[in-house]
């Protein structure tokens, strides 16, 4: 499966020079301007097909969660989706790989405003992949999120964004993988499994 992706380029940083920079942590943590200038100064794309079991590389993946009022949107992976690691688990994320994209030369003078840019763009992107939703909704990076816990874990650090809607418009895009509805913020904890980033987020 190591041409799986084909080359597929994606947005990593050193695990190592991230810890040494800002230190170990499990869970979500603010985004600093410090974390920021890390991944700014050390990120860079390489293929996807050699990191997805290498823990010395984070690969940065969007983790986007939608509210509306006291609602957040709950997804279920269904059997037929993809990644054998997360089937059948809940789910508060949508989320994907950071490719590069046309607007942003990277890694090029490495500025943390060109890095967030670059985020935000696929975010978007990976938002409109997975969901339809109507118009361009506000997003709002809210943390790192990080769990060297499990597998899936060691090899991804996610950048968790927040998007309110002011009425709880929203749709699965591929239902044969993935199914979805909106749930009280309360009734979370009588759902069922997530998985693990959801848990921790």
């Amino acid at each position: 499966a190591a041409d799986a992706y084909s080359d597929e380029q994606v947005l990593c940083v050193p695990t190592k020079v991230l810890y040494s920079g800002f230190g170990r942590w499990r869970g979500l943590v603010e985004p600093s301007s410090e974390l920021w200038r890390i991944i700014a100064k050390n990120s860079l794309f390489r293929p996807r097909s050699e990191l997805e079991h290498d823990p010395a590389f984070k690969q940065l993946i969007s983790y986007t969660l939608f509210l509306s009022g006291r609602r957040i949107f709950v997804m279920k992976r269904l059997n037929t989706q993809g990644e054998e690691r997360l089937r059948g688990l809940l789910s508060v994320g949508v989320g994907g790989h950071m490719n590069p994209v046309q607007e942003v030369a990277w890694p090029s003078r490495r500025r943390v405003a060109d890095l967030k840019h670059l985020v935000t763009l696929n975010t978007m992107r990976e938002i409109k992949e997975e969901v339809v939703i109507a118009g361009t909704p506000g997003l709002r990076i809210v943390g790192f999120l990080n769990d060297d816990e499990n597998g899936v874990g060691q090899v991804h650090l996610g950048v968790v964004s927040v998007v309110h809607l002011t009425s709880p418009l929203l749709a699965v895009r591929e239902t044969d993988k993935m199914m979805g509805k909106w749930v009280e913020l309360l009734e979370l904890g009588n759902l069922g499994t997530f998985e693990t980033w959801s848990s921790l987020v």
